[in-house]
């Protein structure tokens, strides 16, 4: 991100603060929204024109206008623990989407620290990550649904094997290959998250040194993506949302990651 730069103003001859602003999402103009910087949030009004999701552009930050305090993601350290899924209660719809819906949750989160659904850094224009995520679920349960009701019909009733002959184990073949891609890719974002949310919080490996985000996404992908999602989010002051791109209210403030603009 560019550095804050000071531009004196003509009119007033008191020097303002420009800051690099990341639209968290397809915005019209004229629209306002809060950005974090320094530790606080501040009202930014989006250019005329509008601008998309993950564009930036520079926005004056006036310093002592009544903010509130950031989102702060803690430095070198999980806010928990990776078992912790129901401090927040039994019945709270990050848990719920994790078990559900995890890749839509791990899209939510994506979405907070302006990512995109392969986990790499958006650019301007990119789908957002709980879309692409959530249609990738639905289609991936539709598969599974079909393909199982398509091998049904090739079971011989009488003895419960598929029938001689029939294209059974073409299908299931089918139908693994399809699981099992899936598997993969599902592995490969959450790592790829939860990597990105490690080195930007100075969070070290504590076990499987150079592998712990590989073993966390193959053996515990609902454990991982519903603490990826407390980490990123005040759950305590901010009720959780399942059907917001962010899973969050639009009042939530921005992410800060130390001392770096998360805006």
């Amino acid at each position: 991100m560019e550095p804050a730069v000071a531009i004196p103003m003509a009119d007033k001859g008191v020097p303002v603060v420009e800051v690099s602003v990341s639209a968290p999402s397809h915005l019209p103009g004229g629209y306002i929204f809060d950005a974090a910087a320094n530790g606080q949030t501040f009202s930014v009004t989006v250019p005329a024109g509008g601008v998309s999701r993950g564009q930036t552009f520079s926005a004056p930050f006036v310093p002592g206008g009544g903010g509130v305090s950031a989102s702060a993601v803690p430095e070198g350290r999980w806010k928990d623990g990776l078992c912790d899924c129901c401090m927040f209660g039994c019945c709270h719809p990050a848990l719920w989407m994790g078990i559900c819906c995890r890749l839509a949750l791990l899209g939510q989160v994506q979405n907070r620290l302006r990512l995109n659904w392969l986990g790499e850094r958006a650019n301007p224009g990119d789908q957002s990550p709980f879309k692409v995520l959530l249609g990738i679920s639905i289609f991936a349960m539709v598969w599974s649904q079909l393909f199982s009701s398509l091998l049904k019909g090739y079971i011989d009733p009488s003895t419960g094997l598929p029938i001689e002959g029939s294209p059974y184990w073409a299908i299931y073949a089918v139908n693994l290959a399809f699981s099992c891609a899936v598997g993969i890719f599902s592995i490969y974002v959450i790592l790829k998250t939860r990597q990105h949310i490690r080195e930007s919080s100075g969070i070290p490996e504590e076990s499987c040194q150079g592998c712990e985000d590989c073993c966390c996404a193959f053996w515990c992908g609902c454990c991982t993506v519903t603490q990826m999602a407390r980490q990123t989010a005040e759950y305590e002051t901010y009720v959780a949302q399942c059907c917001s791109e962010t899973g969050l209210p639009v009042s939530a403030p921005q992410l800060q990651f130390g001392g770096a603009h998360i805006v």
